[in-house]
């Protein structure tokens, strides 16, 4: 009895363990593959590939060839990236989502809006950046750029 209850809390052990990443603020991982603009795998350290969903964009289909190539210019395969967490970890998919650090500190998220390959999309409860999105959506706007440029 004292060996399965012994195995049983390890496995649990084991299991929590795997998700506590999930409850920091922030987390490291490389690139394994870029399905589209928004949406890519990462492989975190000592656990299986994760899908990974950023927060506060959504590419329209008129842009999301170029920003499916503009974010594979960015991650390649084994790029490090760090992942930022806001309120709510998953999405209903099972998907991380994350803001998505690039090296050298730029955020990929970021890049998107500004350069006009994805729009603004507020999911509740994650707001963290939703200012700096809506103003690099008013710039990208304003300078024609992606999206809001002549079709």
């Amino acid at each position: 009895m004292l060996a399965f209850l012994l195995v049983g809390c390890s496995k649990y052990d084991a299991v929590r363990k795997s998700l506590d990443f999930l409850k920091a603020d922030s987390f490291p991982c490389e690139v394994a593959q870029v399905k589209d603009g928004d949406l890519f795998y990462c492989q975190p350290s000592n656990r299986d590939t994760e899908k990974i969903k950023l927060i506060g964009v959504e590419i329209p289909e008129p842009v999301e060839e170029k920003a499916t190539a503009f974010t594979k210019s960015l991650l390649k395969r084994g790029t490090p990236v760090k992942l930022e967490f806001d309120e709510e970890a998953r999405d209903s998919y099972g998907y991380i989502l994350a803001y998505v650090h690039l090296p050298g500190g730029k955020i990929l998220n970021n890049l998107l809006i500004q350069e006009g390959y994805a729009q603004v999309m507020i999911n509740s409860p994650n707001f963290k950046y939703k200012d700096l999105f809506l103003k690099l959506e008013k710039e990208a706007k304003k300078q024609d750029k992606g999206l809001w440029g002549k079709q």
